[in-house]
């Protein structure tokens, strides 16, 4: 089995995917958008972000029980300084031009707020305040919880190298249960979109987060498993598929059902634990021809999903855009973006903080798996 895993860069393409059109959609007012068949997947394309989570649970956590192996001593210069090259330069400059470009007049704002919001920005808390949790590049809230979850990973790692993978999932889907639980007993009165930010705070997608430690935890220190292993996780998919969309699209109304809100994640978190397992074990295809593009936008994932607002941005400026014309050129320029920056900007310092993080090795590529 591939360590690196290249079939995962194929969902992360799909979940990048899914939310840029999932936004094309609801920026667009895209009405006549399929209501049913394959493209209704990307009416729910908020899903990817959830995807997103299950794959950071497994990659993050399997590359940090290798390094607390190799080393401990080493662990957390080499830990952080492959994950802080990884998200923060990206994330401080598409932060630093949604400002330039958006937002002309957020120095006009009193000191304390100006203060307030860089400090949460910078600090990775701003998922915690409605002024601070989407204030730029809307999709910034779910850089906060990775982060967030990264720390906890550097703190608990021991513990996680000794623990069952099923008790730690258990333990994440218990505490996610009682967090969304008691947002809904709290806040459940709230429209769904002030509900939804005290939801989606770390807790509440532990279970998520959590699928992904216990699909580490499962692979942890095993030979190569065969095509079979695959088939079964493949079968499995399907299976917690039928029943957690099956669930959702029975109850779309969501917000204001507290059962849904919940419990009902949890579900899909079992469905894309399934889907990572399938791509893990199934033998590597991403390098295939008919596939190779597809990987190439899992690789540069992390930039289509901060970049594509700025497109949308530039879609809504220009108007009178058909829904088509808005996706394809919302599609294009994120994907230009996306590539210029991973190969001139994001790439470089990634390879850098490799380097600094093990100064024993000049070999730009790292041995164990890397972030999503």
């Amino acid at each position: 089995m591939n360590d690196r895993f290249e079939n995962i860069n194929l969902l992360r393409a799909f979940a990048a995917t899914a939310v840029v059109v999932y936004h094309v959609i609801e920026y667009a007012n895209w009405s006549s958008f399929p209501a049913n068949g394959p493209l209704l997947t990307f009416r729910i394309g908020w899903i990817g972000v959830d995807l997103f989570f299950v794959i950071s649970g497994f990659v993050i956590t399997r590359s940090a029980l290798a390094l607390w192996r190799q080393d401990p001593a080493m662990f957390a210069r080499r830990y952080w300084a492959r994950r802080a090259a990884r998200i923060v330069p990206l994330y401080l400059l598409t932060c630093a031009l949604w400002i330039v470009l958006f937002k002309r007049n957020w120095f006009d704002q009193a000191a304390t707020h100006l203060l307030w919001q860089i400090a949460s920005h910078v600090t990775f808390t701003h998922s915690f305040w409605t002024v601070t949790y989407s204030s730029m590049d809307g999709v910034n809230w779910t850089l906060a919880l990775e982060m967030q979850f990264y720390l906890a990973v550097a703190m608990f790692v021991p513990w996680l190298s000794r623990t069952p993978g099923w008790r730690i999932w258990v333990g994440c889907i218990l505490i996610a249960w009682a967090w969304r639980g008691a947002m809904v007993w709290f806040f459940g009165h709230y429209e769904p979109t002030r509900l939804f930010m005290r939801v989606m705070q770390l807790p509440g997608v532990l279970d998520e987060f959590g699928a992904g430690i216990f699909l580490a935890k499962l692979l942890d220190r095993r030979p190569a498993p065969s095509p079979r292993d695959g088939a079964f996780w493949a079968v499995a998919a399907v299976a917690t598929g039928v029943v957690c969309f099956g669930l959702y699209w029975s109850n779309t109304s969501y917000w204001d059902q507290p059962a849904m809100i919940t419990f009902w994640r949890t579900s899909l978190a079992a469905f894309f634990l399934c889907v990572v397992a399938a791509a893990v074990h199934l033998p590597t295809v991403a390098w295939s021809w008919p596939l190779r593009p597809v990987r190439y936008l899992g690789e540069v994932s992390y930039g289509i999903y901060l970049w594509h607002l700025f497109a949308i941005e530039v879609c809504l400026w220009l108007q009178y855009l058909a829904p088509v014309q808005f996706l394809v050129v919302t599609l294009g320029l994120t994907v230009l973006a996306a590539a210029t920056s991973w190969h001139f900007f994001e790439k470089p310092i990634l390879d850098r903080g490799r380097r600094y993080g093990d100064p024993r090795s000049h070999h730009p590529r790292s041995v164990t798996p890397d972030l999503p």
